[in-house]
């Protein structure tokens, strides 16, 4: 079964992206398929996973 999970805030400095990395990874560590999309122009949890987003 699909779940769709939003994380959202229009206040900067709340944890959003830190939130959706923590629980994204917890839900690996649990063997879940997870997509996480990074839709802040900015994008800060594309690069805290790892990759640059200016060559995405």
């Amino acid at each position: 079964m699909t779940r769709i999970l939003a994380i959202a805030n229009q206040k900067g400095g709340v944890a959003k992206t830190t939130t959706t990395a923590s629980v994204g990874a917890a839900l690996t560590d649990q063997d879940v398929s997870v997509l996480v999309v990074d839709l802040d122009p900015q994008g800060c949890l594309t690069f805290s996973l790892g990759h640059d987003p200016d060559q995405i």
